[in-house]
């Protein structure tokens, strides 16, 4: 499992067709395209190439050097004025023949342990009859809470908005030890 940025997607990329191994951007479009269901597999969508002119991150985990699920972020660099960073993550796919084995999960917490202090955010596949809970769940196991009064209407039906908030769990833990140590610091001082 891996995470790169653009540029270390382009040297990666260069240096496997250099050495006469196959693209990795073909097999990633390939296995997003027929992940999501769209039925032209032999024309797969271009997502690698528009993460790439984006400058966004792709991750992507490989079997016997093939690519079984993917996933992409791209960082908000429009809200400077945020105490935190923002990224949202999308087209996270697991080839149907690997699902079931944790790589949602594990693409995911790839993400969340490289961007883990920023603000995350994703949509997640919520129409009617295709509620995505195996992929609610995944994301939730990574921290993620559904918001299920945001969505918006998307090319693949109904999409509910999904976001993780960094460190708070650290940050509850953090405040804890404090007002313990506040707590024994006053008790401490009222006995001198």
């Amino acid at each position: 499992m891996v995470i790169l940025s653009s540029d270390e997607f382009r040297n990666l990329e260069s240096n496997r067709l250099n050495l006469g191994i196959t693209s990795l951007t073909d097999d990633i479009n390939r296995t997003s395209t027929v992940a999501f269901g769209h039925s032209n597999s032999t024309n797969p969508s271009h997502i690698v190439e528009s993460v790439l002119n984006k400058n966004g991150y792709i991750g992507y985990i490989l079997m016997n050097d093939r690519v079984v699920a993917s996933g992409f972020g791209h960082i908000d660099t429009t809200n400077t004025k945020n105490k935190y960073k923002t990224m949202n993550l999308n087209t996270i796919s697991v080839n149907s023949e690997y699902r079931g084995q944790g790589l949602c999960q594990k693409i995911t917490s790839e993400f969340v342990k490289k961007f883990g202090k920023y603000i995350l955010y994703l949509t997640v596949r919520t129409e009617s009859g295709n509620e995505n809970v195996s992929g609610i769940k995944c994301y939730e196991k990574q921290g993620f809470v559904l918001l299920p009064e945001v969505y918006r209407d998307h090319y693949d039906g109904k999409n509910t908005a999904m976001v993780r908030i960094p460190n708070q769990k650290n940050t509850i833990r953090k405040k804890r030890r404090s007002n313990r140590r506040n707590r024994s610091n006053r008790r401490s001082n009222l006995r001198k």
